[in-house]
C-alpha cells in the first residue's frame, strides 16, 4: 500500500508517473538500458528502458543462459483525465488571471469545479543547437489554479441536470489580474520556476491535475478515495509484482503505456509498433534467432491492468445482473463478448487456478448489455503481438471522476495476481 500511496501522489502527469516508475525500479536495483543502443543483459538481471519519456518497460531474465524462452508480460496506462494547458494559454476577466485550456481523456466535468489544482509536466528550452533542446520536468507542488463553480442561487435549476460548456464554464483562475496578465507573464511564471531567463523557454506540455491527497475512508479506513486511482492502481501493481515475482524459467516483462485515455494510436501509446519493437531488443541481446523468438512467443502471454467499473450501491442497475465486481471481494477479470477486453478463457482459467492455488479473491465482470464499459489497450496489443491476454482490473467507484473509491484489499488482491502470473 506504501508504494500505492507514493504513486498516487507522484503521478501527477504521465511523464511523473514514468519518473517515478524509474526511480523505484532503479532502488530495486534494475538497471537502465539505453534505447538508442544495442540491449546488453545477463541471466539474473533486472532491467527498464524508457524509449519516450512518457513510457517505459521493464523486465527480467531468468538465471540460467537460455537463447530465448517464453515471456509473462503486463501493462498499465500512465495517463488519466487532466485539462491540457494550450500553447497561448494566458488571458484575464474580471480581475481574474486565468488560462486557456483543453480537456484530456473523458473526465467527469462536473466533479472538477471548486479542486486545487496542481501544474505539471514539461517544459522544453534552449539548448546548444535546435536538434539539442534542453528538456526539464516539472511539478509546482502545491495548487496554482481552480476552477470556481457558479453560486446556486445563480443556476437555480443546477440540481435538476447541467449541460457544462466546456470552453466557457472550465477556465481555470490562477489568481488576480492585477494590471495585467498575458501570455508573457505565464512565462515568466515558468522561467522563475526553473529559474531561468524567460527567452529561454521554448514550448511546454503541461497539465493541471488535482492537488488532492490520497485518503483512508470508512469507518474501519478500509476504503482509499484518490484522484488518479485509474490507472496508477494498475502502475503501483506492476511495479511490486516485477520486482517481488522472480520465475526460475523465462522472462517477466512490465509496460507502462501513455495515451489510454485518448485511444492510445501513438508513438507512446499500445496501439503503435512500440512493444514489438522493444521485444526484438530484448531477443537480440539473448542471441535469440527469428525461428527462437517465434517459439518463445508462442509459449507467451500478458495481462492488461486497468480499473473495473465496481457495482454501485446508490445505482445497482447499472451493473450486470449477474456478473459483477463488489468492492472488496478483489480484483476482477474483465469479460466482453464482442472483444472490447482481451480476456482469453484459457488465461482466464489459468488465473481461477493461480487464485485458488495462492488463496487470493479474483472476480469476473461483463459488461451490462445497455451501457458500454470502457476499452482498454489489452486488444491493442494482442492486434500487433498475436498473444493469449487477459483483462483485469480493481474495482472502482466513480470512475474518471477528479477522485475515485476503491477497497484497499482489492490492491493486495491485484498484487498477489500479477506476483503469481510472474512466479509461476
Amino acid at each position: 500500500m506504501d508504494t500505492l500511496k507514493k504513486c498516487l501522489a507522484a503521478g501527477t502527469s504521465p511523464v511523473q508517473v514514468v519518473r517515478f516508475a524509474a526511480d523505484y525500479l532503479r532502488e530495486a536495483g534494475f538497471l537502465e538500458l539505453p534505447w538508442e543502443g544495442v540491449f546488453e543483459t545477463e541471466p539474473g538481471g533486472k532491467y527498464f528502458v524508457t524509449p519516450f519519456p512518457d513510457v517505459l518497460f521493464a523486465f527480467t531474465r531468468e538465471r540460467r543462459n537460455p537463447s530465448m524462452h517464453s515471456m509473462r508480460m503486463a501493462f498499465a496506462h500512465v495517463d488519466q483525465p487532466a485539462f491540457k494547458i494550450k500553447g497561448k494559454s494566458a488571458f484575464k476577466n474580471l480581475g481574474c488571471a486565468q488560462l486557456n485550456v483543453g480537456v484530456y481523456g473523458g473526465m467527469m466535468d462536473h466533479t472538477w469545479f471548486d479542486r486545487p489544482l496542481g501544474m505539471s509536466g514539461m517544459i522544453v528550452r534552449k539548448g546548444e543547437d535546435a536538434f539539442h533542446p534542453i528538456v526539464s520536468y516539472y511539478d509546482s507542488g502545491r495548487p496554482v489554479a481552480v476552477i470556481p463553480g457558479l453560486a446556486i442561487h445563480m443556476k437555480r435549476d443546477a440540481n435538476n441536470g447541467w449541460k457544462i460548456d466546456r470552453q466557457k464554464e472550465l477556465m481555470p483562475v490562477t489568481g488576480l489580474a492585477g494590471g495585467g496578465w498575458s501570455e508573457e507573464d505565464f512565462v515568466r511564471f515558468l522561467a522563475a520556476q526553473l529559474d531561468v531567463a524567460a527567452s529561454e523557454i521554448l514550448t511546454y506540455d503541461l497539465n493541471l491535475y488535482n492537488f488532492d491527497q490520497p485518503q483512508l475512508c470508512g469507518l474501519e479506513n478500509e476504503l482509499l478515495v484518490s484522484p488518479r486511482l485509474d490507472n496508477l492502481v494498475s502502475v503501483a501493481a506492476l511495479l511490486e509484482s516485477i520486482v517481488e515475482g522472480e520465475r526460475s524459467r523465462g522472462i517477466n516483462l512490465i509496460g507502462l503505456f501513455n495515451h489510454e485515455e485518448v485511444g492510445s494510436l501513438t508513438r507512446s501509446g499500445a496501439n503503435s509498433e512500440l512493444l514489438p519493437m522493444v521485444l526484438r531488443q530484448i531477443a537480440n541481446s539473448l542471441g535469440a534467432v527469428p525461428d527462437q523468438r517465434l517459439t518463445s512467443l508462442a509459449g507467451s502471454c500478458y495481462l492488461s491492468l486497468d480499473g473495473a467499473h465496481a457495482a454501485h450501491p446508490n445505482y445497482p442497475d447499472r451493473a450486470d445482473t449477474t456478473t459483477r465486481a463488489i468492492l472488496g471481494r478483489g480484483a476482477a477479470v474483465k469479460i466482453n463478448g464482442i472483444q472490447k477486453y482481451a480476456s482469453d478463457v484459457w488465461l482466464h482459467a489459468v488465473l481461477k487456478e493461480l487464485a485458488e492455488k495462492y488463496d487470493f479473491p479474483l472476480q469476473e465482470i461483463n459488461d451490462h448489455n445497455n451501457i458500454a464499459g470502457g476499452r482498454t489497450l489489452g486488444p491493442m496489443v494482442g492486434s500487433h503481438i498475436p498473444l493469449v491476454g487477459c483483462d483485469v482490473g480493481v474495482p472502482m467507484l466513480a470512475m474518471h471522476s477528479a477522485r475515485e473509491t476503491m477497497a484497499i484489499d482489492d490492491y493486495d488482491s491485484l498484487c498477489q495476481l500479477v506476483t503469481a502470473f510472474f512466479v509461476t
